[in-house]
């Protein structure tokens, strides 16, 4: 996508020169936005892997929840935004009870996540789901939205290339 612009010191070429320049940045605005959008679909796909690799599918509620949505407008540029709207993703992710206390989050400082808060300890507790008592201990993290974050982080120079390199 390089692009070499030169002119002479006539009025005409400074303008020509002017004109090619905002030509080049139209289609680097164009090529950023496409950049966005190309990693922002690869992190559904990501996230929706990293679901189905930590063994996170109890319903396809969770999995068939990840989307994607424009966030602020960049000058220039554009920005996104994966998420799930699913209400229990955030026990997935970050674990709970005593489980989740010794298979914690990679980040805990991330929504100020507590685990055990209601004092369960060793003794769990049980809930009732679809018509049957259960008992459990909590379950750990699965950082499937962390993990996705860190994979984007290394496939962003090779995304690039493939964006800004192709016509």
């Amino acid at each position: 996508m390089a692009k070499t612009i030169s002119f002479g010191l006539s009025v005409r070429e400074v303008r020509n020169a002017k004109k090619q320049l905002e030509e080049y940045k139209e289609e680097f605005t164009l090529k950023v936005n496409e950049f966005a959008e190309t990693l922002v679909l690869r992190g559904v796909e990501i996230a929706e892997l990293n679901i189905a690799g930590f063994d996170a599918v109890f319903s396809s509620e969770l999995l068939n929840s990840i989307d994607f949505e424009a966030g602020n407008v960049i000058t220039d540029g554009a920005s996104w935004i994966i998420y799930t709207d699913c209400e229990w993703a955030k026990y997935v992710e970050f674990g709970t009870g005593v489980i989740g206390s010794e298979n914690p989050h990679p980040d805990t400082s991330i929504g100020n996540w507590k685990y055990d808060t209601n004092n369960h300890g060793d003794a769990g507790w049980s809930y009732y789901k679809d018509g049957e008592w259960h008992y459990t201990k909590g379950m750990p993290s699965r950082p499937f939205m962390y993990q996705t974050g860190i994979k984007l982080a290394e496939i962003v120079a090779e995304v690039a290339r493939e964006v800004f390199s192709s016509d």
